[in-house]
């Protein structure tokens, strides 16, 4: 499409952990992997394929942590997308600037807050620290204890993620297909990072109304997009 300017756990019944789940990264850094995509986009298919695969990669939750953020730039054609939000958009025109780009497209691969061509499945650059984010009930407790002086105030981003999600389209550019999506955005959170004795720590309270199936979180400086530190995880199987 051309540019456009760990372990089983029970759930409540508001759809949360009914028992605390911990997440940790590696020192090394985790990357993160951002798909921008829309059902509207008939584009985008084979990338969401590529995003999905990654379900059963061994390198999952360690080396990577993905979400897919759908943008709702392409409902006009015909076809609504029911995951899309506008603040993924936004987030999306916020990178654009952020490489001097005029444009906004799909697909769209992010590693480590750089446009790429294609996915890079693997770690990224550099030992930043370890982050590890608690999950009790609908507070996530993050606590990042960095291998580097920071430079100023650090943001941690928190995002719900589905599991295999089918959608049968009935118009627009994708009309008769059912397609497959993994690691969809289902919401997206913020907090600022505080001094802590372990070095630096937040908390974040959930949607209650939400049913998520994995998290991811991640860390950038207040200032930047590009990511620090990642980790996430599966918070049941279906």
């Amino acid at each position: 499409m051309k540019a456009f300017s760990l372990i089983p756990l029970l759930f409540t019944a508001s759809g949360l952990v009914a028992a605390p789940v911990t997440f940790t990264s590696p020192i090394q850094q985790t990357s993160l992997i951002e798909l921008y995509t829309s059902e509207g986009c008939s584009s985008c298919p084979p990338a969401e394929r590529r995003l999905n695969e990654l379900e059963n990669h061994p390198g999952l939750w360690t080396d990577f942590v993905p979400i897919a953020f759908h943008v709702d730039y392409w409902d006009y054609i015909g076809w609504p997308d029911r995951f899309a939000v506008p603040a993924y958009t936004t987030r999306q025109k916020n990178y654009s600037k952020h490489w001097n780009c005029r444009t906004v497209y799909t697909p769209c691969f992010v590693n480590n807050g750089k446009a790429v061509r294609s996915l890079h499945p693997k770690p990224g650059n550099g030992k930043p620290g370890k982050l590890k984010a608690t999950v009790d009930g609908s507070i996530v407790h993050i606590q990042f204890s960095p291998d580097f002086q920071p430079s100023g105030k650090m943001t941690v981003w928190i995002a719900p993620l589905s599991g295999m999600e089918m959608t049968k389209v009935r118009s627009g550019e994708n009309r008769g297909r059912t397609l497959k999506h993994c690691f969809v955005a289902l919401d997206l959170k913020q907090s600022t990072l505080q001094p802590a004795e372990t070095g630096m720590a937040a908390e974040i309270k959930l949607d209650g109304t939400l049913t998520p199936k994995a998290l991811a979180i991640w860390i950038t400086n207040s200032h930047s997009m590009e990511p620090i530190q990642a980790t996430g995880g599966w918070l049941a199987n279906d």
